[in-house]
């Protein structure tokens, strides 16, 4: 990984774009290949918002591990790490606890499929970690999942056993944060986009979003039958 300085840390977690990989459950709608480009998009509008977050580093945690060569052109200049573990639980854990153990606090992770993700929900999550005045922020999806997850110290069961690709998993994590202890801070509710309803309210929301949020994903969006 490029860079290993103290300091908060932005996470974008990342799969390679590739056909029949990524967003499957946005197909028939689309094709395998028109997925992919989706989600290509997605990712490099989600990296570029990231970017200008001046507050943190920004780290893009890639899967799989082979495919280090295709985010090192995706994304120059950007700290890589590979994921590594069996499932999403296993993953995030492993992540967020190389980084804390680095001496990264905040780390903030987010999906590489937000790409109008208001960049004060990030700037927010920061500040709330950064000045102790939660040990845990999360980001509610309108699926029942979480778009954002932040922490200050490790938290493994957090991660553990949680019914992933469910309506339950951010109450489930709720709970085992409240179990353990931990000040919880909440974010507004955001979506990521895994279906075709998802994707639609996306295209209406870009179509009024100013050009500078997302432009590569309004562009697909626009040019695609």
């Amino acid at each position: 990984m490029a860079a290993t300085s103290h300091g908060g840390v932005i996470v974008i977690m990342a799969k390679a774009p590739t056909p029949g990989r990524v967003k499957t459950r946005l197909t028939p709608a689309l094709s395998p290949r028109q997925a992919a480009i989706l989600y290509r998009c997605f990712l490099e509008d989600t990296i570029a918002r990231a970017k200008t977050i001046r507050e943190a580093a920004l780290v893009v945690a890639y899967s799989p591990a082979t495919c280090r060569a295709t985010f090192e052109a995706l994304c120059p200049g950007v700290a890589l790490l590979p994921q590594r573990g069996r499932g999403l639980g296993a993953r995030l854990a492993a992540v967020v606890g190389r980084l804390l153990r680095e001496g990264r606090r905040p780390v903030i992770v987010i999906g590489g499929d937000t790409p109008g993700l208001p960049d004060r929900y990030l700037r927010k999550a920061l500040r709330t970690l950064t000045a102790h005045r939660a040990d845990l922020v999360l980001g509610p999806a309108r699926d029942g999942g979480y778009y954002l997850i932040g922490l200050t110290s490790p938290a493994p069961e957090l991660f553990d056993g949680v019914p992933w690709s469910t309506k339950h998993v951010y109450a489930t994590t709720l709970e085992r944060a409240r179990r353990l202890g931990l000040r919880v801070a909440s974010l507004p509710p955001w979506e990521d986009v895994d279906t075709p309803d998802a994707l639609g309210r996306l295209a209406a929301t870009l179509a009024r979003a100013s050009r500078t949020i997302a432009p590569r994903t309004k562009r697909w969006l626009a040019a695609s039958p």
